[in-house]
């Protein structure tokens, strides 16, 4: 992927964060106040609803799959020669450390392919378990995607070049998703691996004590 994205596709992702309700840090009082938590939507989650995927062992992953656990997804292809490596790197790095720190907590990382049509499941397998043995990655046909990423505002454009073969420009943000199945903060680039966890923690901590108030 490019460094950076068309000015189209820019325009695209700022529209859909304005849909979505991009919230960044706010104070709020102490009945129901999460504190500071920079990009945390609260009150306003959103919920994602019924999307149908299919996983790289071929199983289907759906919103059953979504909840009941912290889901860290993140949209790219097995063919991108930059910022998708990163960016999963350092999800192995936090999914390790917070398993690690907090072991009771239901933690899953998906990446889902922008690149459909060429990233089959045996693909998607090498890919994701190469970065870590737990990562599950997503596909299936382009409609199937779509049902997932559209609900986020992950999008993704797919580029030619002069030998017929092409890129996928696409989202770079990690959408965070709670064991409610509801979106509850977007993390943009450039993204760090402490910063992450740092958000996840507050964000968790709120909602679970939200749960038992």
């Amino acid at each position: 992927m490019r460094p950076y994205l068309k000015p189209v596709l820019i325009a695209g992702l700022i529209a859909i964060g304005m849909g979505i309700g991009f919230y960044t840090a706010r104070y709020y009082d102490r009945a129901g106040s999460p504190g500071r938590i920079e990009g945390f939507f609260w009150p306003h989650l959103k919920q994602i609803y019924p999307f149908v995927t299919v996983d790289q062992y071929r199983k289907t992953f759906n919103l059953d799959r979504l909840k009941g656990k912290w889901s860290f997804i993140y949209f790219g292809y097995t063919h991108c020669p930059d910022i998708c490596p990163v960016t999963l790197a350092i999800l192995s790095r936090v999914y390790i450390h917070l398993t690690q720190l907090e072991p009771d907590a239901k933690i899953q990382v998906l990446f889902v392919t922008a690149d459909p049509e060429r990233d089959k499941p045996e693909q998607l397998e090498k890919y994701v378990t190469y970065f870590n043995k737990h990562f599950i990655g997503l596909g299936g046909t382009p409609a199937q995607v779509q049902s997932l990423a559209v609900q986020l505002g992950a999008v993704a454009e797919t580029q030619t070049n002069g030998n017929g073969d092409y890129q996928v420009n696409h989202s770079a943000s990690v959408f965070l998703t709670d064991p409610g199945a509801r979106l509850v903060t977007v993390y943009a680039t450039p993204h760090d691996a402490r910063s992450i966890e740092e958000r996840f923690l507050k964000i968790k901590d709120f909602i679970e004590r939200q749960v038992k108030s």
